[in-house]
């Protein structure tokens, strides 16, 4: 009996070991400190009124002095593929509005539940030469039909309103995240 207590210990570490070296090493694939810019006008994904509540409304801004501390994202990338896009001000998730979202939702930020109603893809933008331009259309998991696109200039034009409509390749629908080490 004393020989298979040292026996049991010794296959248990090995496992462990076994385990240890077979299971993927996951790096951060969150990225902070991101502004998310739109082709079409240069505007940069803010938050209404720089609001960090429950529900404020993604606004994209056009005024280039207007520095909100609502216009950085953290992108978080998930084991599936699809994004995350959280404000770091507010401390909550990109979403649209409504849980079956349609053309004409508005795009809020909500507590981070991990729902597939947080979950973005990207698709890279149509290129002739194929090469890579750094810009792409955002749609949301629980419709793939729709991407986020600029509205209409609101405040003198100083900001543009946000809303989900067909995903189509259009500068309005176009983004990127820049940071200090560049864009995507």
């Amino acid at each position: 009996m004393p020989r298979i207590g040292p026996f049991l210990a010794t296959t248990a570490l090995m496992l462990a070991g076994l385990t240890a070296v077979s299971a993927p090493a996951h790096a951060d694939t969150s990225r902070s400190d991101q502004r998310i810019i739109n082709r079409m006008d240069g505007s940069r994904l803010a938050l209404y009124g720089d609001g960090v509540g429950e529900g404020a409304q993604a606004v994209s801004l056009r005024f280039p002095p207007w520095i909100y501390r609502t216009a950085k994202w953290t992108w978080i990338t998930k084991s599936d593929g699809y994004w995350v896009l959280k404000n770091e001000a507010a401390g909550k998730c990109l979403q649209p509005i409504n849980g079956a979202p349609s053309a004409n939702d508005l795009v809020v930020v909500k507590t981070c539940d991990g729902s597939a109603l947080q979950d973005w893809s990207r698709v890279k933008e149509d290129t002739v030469a194929g090469g890579e331009t750094g810009w792409g259309r955002l749609r949301p998991r629980t419709n793939t039909a729709l991407a986020l696109t600029l509205s209409i200039y609101q405040g003198s034009g100083v900001w543009d309103s946000l809303y989900l409509d067909q995903d189509q390749s259009s500068t309005d629908r176009l983004w990127r995240a820049v940071s200090g080490n560049g864009p995507w």
